[in-house]
């Protein structure tokens, strides 16, 4: 089995997002998709990584990461770059599953529990406005709003800074995220607060640092 094409696909609905497909001469296509800058994470695609992969084996998901990675990592770890390896490697595994007719978690191992509980990343898409609604103050009325439709945990980000001017370094992980002053402080636990107020305990809320908080941060907010 052979790799013929990669196909990226954009949708209107989900502007930020990228789908990948990836065909072979067999007839199976694994789906892939990332998330952010989905223009340049598709030419990293077709430009960089295609070349590295056409007319190779697509079950040899180990080397190509390698050689995916060793084409790009001088770029940068964390970009455009892991984006574009993370959504041919998840369309390789797609196919992989096809091949074998087994599960992918079969192929990674085998489960380890018979179900898992889901929770709501509360960004906005299209015409899903989950951010829009807890950053303007309304917090509890989506908190009430998921738990209607079965939903018990929800994430959100209420320490982030909110979008604006901004310099650089608060937007950066780590040092630059050391200070966070008292009205920053005080709008996050107000989100929080506000939930609480809505539903009690009934949602669970996990707090999405983004890799932005180190110690004296962290403390802070806790």
């Amino acid at each position: 089995m052979k790799i013929t094409r990669l196909e990226t696909i954009r949708l209107g609905r989900h502007p930020h997002s990228l789908w990948l497909r990836i065909h072979t001469n067999d007839g199976l296509t694994g789906l892939g998709e990332t998330s952010y800058a989905p223009r340049a994470v598709s030419a990293l695609i077709h430009d960089q990584l295609a070349p590295l992969l056409l007319e190779q084996d697509p079950l040899d998901i180990e080397r190509h990461w390698h050689t995916m990675f060793a084409a790009v990592n001088a770029y940068g770890f964390g970009g455009a770059e892991t984006r574009a390896i993370s959504a041919v490697d998840i369309a390789l595994w797609d196919i992989a599953g096809q091949h074998t007719g087994q599960p992918i978690y079969n192929l990674l191992g085998g489960r380890s529990r018979d179900r898992i509980p889901i929770y709501n990343t509360c960004l906005s898409h299209g015409p899903n406005q989950d951010a829009r609604t807890w950053m303007e103050g309304r917090a509890g009325q989506l908190a009430a709003d998921l738990l209607r439709q079965g939903i018990n945990a929800m994430k959100i980000w209420p320490f982030d800074l909110p979008p604006g001017p901004a310099r650089a370094e608060t937007g950066a992980p780590g040092p630059g995220h050391h200070y966070r002053d008292k009205d920053t402080l005080k709008r996050g636990v107000a989100c929080v607060e506000e939930i609480r107020a809505a539903v009690g305990d009934k949602m669970q809320i996990a707090i999405e640092g983004n890799a932005r908080w180190n110690l004296p941060a962290a403390i802070a907010i806790a």
